[in-house]
């Protein structure tokens, strides 16, 4: 039930009895396996998704490698920002990387909501600023140097990461060879 959904919403900004009831119609649910993408380069982000419990990563290819370049968790909204607020087709994807259930919102009831609800402008605008303050710190986390610092930020700032992902995903992340990765975990207490 998209209950969760609403709980979290009403956590953020309040919301009216109307405005629950008609996001709760349009919210979807569905269990989606590990190696699925919930969108794929060229593809455009027609969804924005809550994710109750799993983990899914951005990435972009480069050659035959995966860069990732951003992770979802418990709890967390997930979408292309550009490719959902633009319509237009992105240049990424996102992939589940383990076993989550997601709720979804599509990009036309979510700016019906915006139209027809004024108060759900509040929660929007509360989501972008936390999308934008976090692509800010990972602009930030790219230019620390040296690599051992970009490390320890992240310990401080994503410990969950270091459970969730593997070294190469953290290393593309981090912008460092996995060689320079598992060097800076070896002196590491």
């Amino acid at each position: 039930m998209s209950t969760v959904v609403i709980d979290i919403i009403k956590s953020i900004s309040n919301i009216s009895d109307a405005a629950e009831s008609e996001l709760t119609s349009m919210i979807g649910s569905k269990f989606v396996q590990r190696g699925a993408y919930l969108l794929k380069e060229g593809e455009t982000c027609s969804h924005i998704y809550f994710m109750q419990f799993g983990f899914a990563h951005q990435f972009k290819w480069k050659k035959d490698q995966k860069i990732s370049n951003f992770f979802w968790t418990n709890n967390d909204f997930v979408t292309h920002m550009i490719s959902f607020l633009t319509q237009t087709p992105c240049s990424e994807n996102i992939e589940i990387l383990k076993d989550s259930k997601i709720y979804a919102l599509s990009y036309a009831d979510l700016q019906y909501m915006y139209k027809t609800y004024p108060e759900f402008n509040h929660f929007g605008r509360l989501m972008l600023e936390k999308y934008f303050l976090e692509i800010a710190g990972l602009g930030e986390l790219s230019k620390i140097t040296p690599a051992q610092k970009r490390y320890e930020k992240l310990v401080e700032q994503r410990p969950n990461l270091l459970q969730l992902a593997t070294s190469g995903q953290i290393a593309s992340y981090l912008n460092m060879s996995q060689e320079t990765l598992s060097r800076i975990r070896a002196k590491r207490p």
